[in-house]
This record gives C-alpha cells, structure tokens and sequence, in this order.
C-alpha cells in the first residue's frame, strides 16, 4: 500500500521575504523511505523541491523554503511520499495539477510600514 497523508493546515499566514515551513503527517505499513515536497510561486514556473525530513516525532514530515525564495502573490505545493517497498503516493492526490495553493502577503516590513503610513498623517 501506498503511504497515506493528513494534511496539517498551516496556521500562520505566509509573507514575501519570510521563510515558510510546511508540515505533513505520512502513515505507512512499512518504513517511509522518502518525502519531497513540491513547490513553485507562478503557474509558469516549474516546481522547485526540498527533501523533507522527519520531524520530532516520527510521522511529521517538515520542509522549509528559504526567505529569499518567497515572492508576493501565492504559493502551490504538494507532497510526495515513498516508502521502502517502492510504493508512491502524492497528496493532493492531483498531485502538479491540482496542489494546494495558498495567498503569500506582503513582507511583514511591507505591511508595517503601511499601517504606520495609515496611522500617522504626514
């Protein structure tokens, strides 16, 4: 069988110039040989990916794109798992066609300025 994925929805907004960590959990009979997770922030774009690694407990999958990867507008992913016997698996099940796909906001300085600018009449 091939390995099986809940999704742990992201619970912090994601902003332009800040590092994003994402998190799965993959269940297996057998032992998970490889996760990637696969990503990209323009339809145009091929997807880019990281090797995830096992997080503190042995079912958390976790992978971070780096800060200065992270561009305004919106991020698609999925996940991709394989297991010692060679069974594959993605989640969204679509896989590159149909990832997730989630807004990435302004950089935090960004909006800071905006709500000072807003704020304080010049």
């Amino acid at each position: 069988m091939a390995p099986n994925f809940i999704y742990l929805e992201p619970i912090e907004d994601y902003y332009a110039r800040s590092s994003i960590k994402l998190e799965v959990i993959i269940t297996d009979r057998n032992s998970i040989d490889e996760v990637k997770l696969f990503y990209r922030f323009s339809r145009g774009q091929g997807y880019s990916v990281i090797i995830m690694e096992e997080g503190d407990q042995p079912v958390i999958y976790e992978g971070t794109i780096s800060e200065d990867e992270v561009e305004l507008g919106e991020i698609q992913y999925y996940f991709w798992a394989k297991d010692n016997y060679g069974n594959q698996a993605t989640w969204p099940e679509g896989g590159e066609d149909l990832p997730m796909v989630l807004p990435i906001y302004p950089s935090m300085k960004e909006k800071v300025e905006k709500t000072v600018s807003k704020e304080i009449p010049i």
